[in-house]
């Protein structure tokens, strides 16, 4: 009994190929022995290093005449992503090479933050354009003390600031305020896109947040720059043997 129970989980194990109205079935799941081997990718941070792999010829040496006669594709993913390849192989499969993935701070739109964290989130995380010094600088005059007034007619706010005792500054804060946040890529020019900026009172903290206006509409001028980008970059000679899709 104990030896037929075994015989069956070994038969389990075979997978068996019948041919049904001229279609094959097997039994199992079988799985294709490719032809061809594949290095597995390299991870990187920069666009640069994707050029710098394609024009010093890197691994040349341990690819074969048929491989080196497949031209090179540079996959544009998303603003954040961009993948290296080789044409289809004899297994019908494209070797990644390169994997670039965006690797920068990120503002945290869409949410409340004291003026403190939200200014230091403004210098680090979005470059010297459009209106971000106005941003830093109201941010550094609004004061939590019983002087604050904040006046929003759902376009523009209007904030009152006491500098020094008696001193009132008015504030305007302009929407949407147009900002160039690092999203995608250093290497390319910054998107720059309108925000909703907002401000109101947490007991005795003042809170602020900015909120995305364009319905992503930067991810695809992100995608363009980056595509534009490895055309600038690549040597005339080489052009004829890469794609670039975007």
């Amino acid at each position: 009994m104990i030896k037929e129970a075994l015989q069956y989980i070994v038969d389990l194990g075979k997978v068996a190929v019948s041919e049904i109205n001229g279609s094959q079935y097997s039994t199992g799941q079988l799985f294709r022995i490719p032809e061809e081997l594949t290095a597995a990718p390299l991870s990187v941070h920069t666009l640069s290093a994707i050029i710098d792999y394609i024009t010093s010829g890197a691994d040349e040496c341990a690819e074969s005449d048929d491989s080196m006669d497949r031209r090179f594709v540079i996959h544009v993913a998303d603003y954040d992503r961009v993948y290296l390849y080789r044409e289809l192989n004899n297994d019908k499969a494209r070797e990644c090479l390169i994997e670039a993935e965006l690797s920068v701070p990120s503002f945290p739109f869409g949410r409340w933050m004291d003026m403190e964290t939200f200014t230091i989130n403004l210098q680090t995380c979005f470059t010297p354009d459009g209106d971000r010094d106005k941003l830093v600088q109201l941010a550094g005059t609004v004061r939590a003390d019983q002087g604050v007034t904040v006046a929003d007619d759902g376009m523009t706010q209007q904030v009152t600031a006491r500098s020094g005792i008696s001193l009132v500054q008015q504030v305007p804060v302009p929407n949407p305020v147009e900002l160039v946040p690092f999203r995608t890529f250093t290497e390319i020019e910054q998107p720059a896109s309108p925000f909703v900026f907002r401000m109101r009172r947490d007991g005795d903290t003042i809170m602020a947040a900015l909120f995305a206006a364009d319905a992503d509409m930067w991810k695809r001028e992100a995608i363009l720059n980056i595509r534009d980008y490895f055309g600038s970059k690549l040597p005339e000679e080489m052009r004829d043997d890469i794609i670039i899709l975007a």
